[in-house]
C-alpha cells in the first residue's frame, strides 16, 4: 500500500523548542516540580537531554535540575525518558549527581514534590552514574558531600576516596571524625595534600577536631606528620591558630617542634592554654617579642602570658582610645565564642561597656561614580578619631578614621560597615552570636543590657533580644532572665 505523506495543512506544526523564550517554561517546570507539566512539555518534543541555553545557569540539562532540587519523582521521569545521567555542563563541569551530592544536606520545603536527596543519590548512583567525576575546578563530589549517608551512599558505589583531584575529599571532611573514620575505612591516603601542601592533620588541627587528629596519627607515617605546607607551616602551627590546648599537646607529643612563630600565632588569636604549652616546650623557653607593628591582641595577650596585667590593661586602653570603629580585643573574642580570652580580658578590667564613640554629625556624601548614583550616610566621629595620623595603613580595607559609614538614609545608598568597623557592644555581640556563658561573664562583670548604641537603629541588648529572639526556647528564657527581661 502507498502512504502519501500528509497534506502540509494537516501535518502538526513543528514546535519551537530551541529558543530561550520557549525553554523557560520548561526548564522552569523541571526546577519547579511540576511532574504533570514536564510530561506535557517532553511529549511537545522537548527532550530529556536538551541544554539549557539562557540564563545563568547555561549548560544545565533538565536532570541537573531536579537533582539540585532532591526531587526524586522528577528523576525517575526523566531517566525513564534517556536523560544522561553523566552528561556535564560546559561551563562548570558539574553533573547532576555532583548536584544531588552538593545539595544533599540543605534540606527544604516544596509544594510541589517532595524533597527527598537520598532517593534522588540513589537513583542516580543505581542509573550508572560515575561518582568519580570532578567539576571544572576538581571537586569531587566526595568534596561536596555535606553527609556522612551522602558520602557512605557514594563509597558504597565506588567512589574512590584517592581520585586524582586538587580538592582532596579526605582534607574537605577533617574536621568531622565520622566522616575521616569512612574515607580511612575506604583507603583513603592519611598523608594526602592539597595543592598548596596542606595536609588533612593540619586541616583538623585548626579546626579543633581532637577525634579526627587522633585517627589521622594513628596511621600516618611520622615524616607525613611533620611534613610542611608550601609556606612552610606544620600541622602544630595549624594547631596553634586553632587554638586547642589537647591537640597541641598532642602533636607535641609526636616531636613537632614548638617555635616562636606557633606561639605567636597562639597569642594573638587569645588561645592561652595553647601558647603557654608552646611556650613550655620551646627549648629555651622564650616569648616572642612585642613588635611595633603587631596587632592590639597580641600585644595585650602577650602581655598577659607574661604576668604583666598593668601594662596588658595599659596597651589594651591605649588601643580603645584609638579604635574609632575598630573592634577591641574583647569585642573580637567575643565574635570567636573564646571563653579563656574572654575570661582573661575581664580579668584585667577593661571596659566591658564600651563602644564607638557618639558621632560629631552624620551627612550624605555624595557617590556619583556608583551605579545607583545615591549618597551615602556617613558618621563623623571626635578627636582623636578624625586625626588623619590615626589612619590605617596603606593596603587596610577600612575607610579613613573619622568617616564611618552605616545605615541608609531615605533616599540613600544602603552601605553597611567594612570589615572591622563595629558600633554596638561587646554583650550585644554575644547576644547576636547566642553565645550565653559568654554573655553572663560580661553581665557579671558590669555589662549593662539596656545600654544602647550610638548608631542606627540604637539598639540595646534588651531591644535586639525581642527583635531577633533565639530559635531555641530554653535559650530564649535563659537570654530573658539574664538581660531582666522576665517577668518577677
Amino acid at each position: 500500500m502507498l502512504h502519501m505523506p500528509a497534506h502540509p495543512a494537516e501535518a502538526e506544526p513543528a514546535r519551537d523548542t530551541t529558543s530561550a523564550q520557549a525553554q523557560i517554561a520548561f526548564f522552569d517546570a523541571v526546577e519547579r516540580g511540576r511532574l504533570g507539566e514536564v510530561e506535557a512539555f517532553l511529549a511537545q518534543g522537548f527532550g530529556a537531554n536538551d541544554v539549557q541555553g539562557y540564563g545563568f545557569n547555561v549548560g544545565d540539562s533538565p536532570l541537573m535540575k531536579a537533582a539540585q532540587q532532591g526531587n526524586a519523582q522528577m528523576v525517575k521521569l526523566l531517566l525513564r525518558r534517556h536523560a544522561d545521567v553523566n552528561y556535564r555542563n560546559a561551563n562548570d563541569g558539574e553533573t547532576a549527581l555532583l548536584r544531588a551530592a552538593k545539595f544533599a544536606g540543605s534540606g527544604g520545603i516544596s509544594d510541589t514534590h517532595a524533597v527527598d536527596f537520598r532517593q534522588t543519590l540513589a537513583l542516580l548512583l543505581k542509573a550508572g552514574a560515575n561518582p568519580d567525576t570532578p567539576d571544572r575546578n576538581g571537586g569531587l563530589p566526595l568534596f561536596f558531600a555535606p553527609t556522612t549517608w551522602a558520602i557512605q551512599a557514594l563509597l558504597a558505589a565506588g567512589a574512590d576516596p584517592n581520585a586524582a583531584s586538587s580538592r582532596p575529599p579526605l582534607i574537605e571532611h577533617a574536621h568531622d571524625p565520622a566522616r575521616v573514620r569512612l574515607l580511612l575505612a575506604a583507603g583513603a591516603r592519611p598523608d594526602v595534600r592539597d595543592a598548596q601542601g596542606v595536609s588533612a592533620l593540619a586541616v583538623a588541627a585548626e579546626k579543633g577536631s581532637l577525634a579526627s587528629v587522633r585517627q589521622l596519627l594513628a596511621v600516618m607515617p611520622p615524616d607525613a606528620v611533620r611534613g610542611a605546607d608550601a609556606d612552610g607551616h606544620n600541622a602544630l602551627d595549624a594547631a596553634a591558630r586553632g587554638g586547642d590546648a589537647g591537640i597541641v599537646r598532642l602533636l607535641l607529643a609526636q616531636g613537632l617542634p614548638a617555635t616562636e612563630r606557633a606561639v605567636r600565632a597562639a597569642a594573638t588569636q587569645g588561645h592561652l592554654r595553647a601558647a603557654r604549652l608552646l611556650h613550655r616546650a620551646m627549648d629555651p623557653p622564650q616569648w616572642p617579642p612585642l613588635e611595633a607593628g603587631a596587632p592590639a591582641e597580641a600585644r595585650v595577650y602577650l602581655l598577659i602570658l607574661q604576668q604583666k596585667p598593668q601594662e596588658a590593661l595599659a596597651a589594651y586602653r591605649a588601643f580603645e582610645t584609638v579604635a574609632c570603629g575598630r573592634m577591641t580585643p574583647l569585642a573580637s573574642a567575643v565574635d570567636a565564642g573564646n571563653v579563656e580570652a574572654v575570661r582573661a580580658l575581664l580579668a584585667l578590667g577593661v571596659d566591658v561597656n564600651h563602644q564607638t564613640p557618639a558621632p560629631l554629625r552624620s551627612e550624605l556624601v555624595p557617590q556619583p561614580q556608583t551605579s545607583s548614583g545615591l549618597p551615602r550616610l556617613v558618621h563623623v566621629l571626635p578627636p582623636p578619631c578624625n586625626d588623619a595620623s590615626l589612619a590605617p595603613q596603606a593596603g587596610s580595607p577600612t575607610l579613613p578614621v573619622g568617616r564611618l559609614p552605616f545605615a541608609s538614609a531615605p533616599g540613600a545608598e544602603s552601605a553597611l560597615p567594612p570589615a572591622g568597623f563595629w558600633t554596638d557592644n561587646a554583650l550585644m555581640r554575644a547576644l547576636a552570636r547566642d553565645h550565653l556563658e559568654i554573655a553572663r561573664l560580661l553581665v557579671a562583670a558590669g555589662a549593662d543590657p539596656a545600654l544602647r548604641s550610638h548608631y542606627p537603629p540604637h539598639a540595646s541588648a534588651q531591644a535586639w533580644l525581642q527583635a531577633h529572639p533565639p530559635s531555641r526556647g530554653a535559650s530564649l528564657a535563659a537570654w530573658k532572665k539574664l538581660l531582666k527581661l522576665s517577668r518577677p
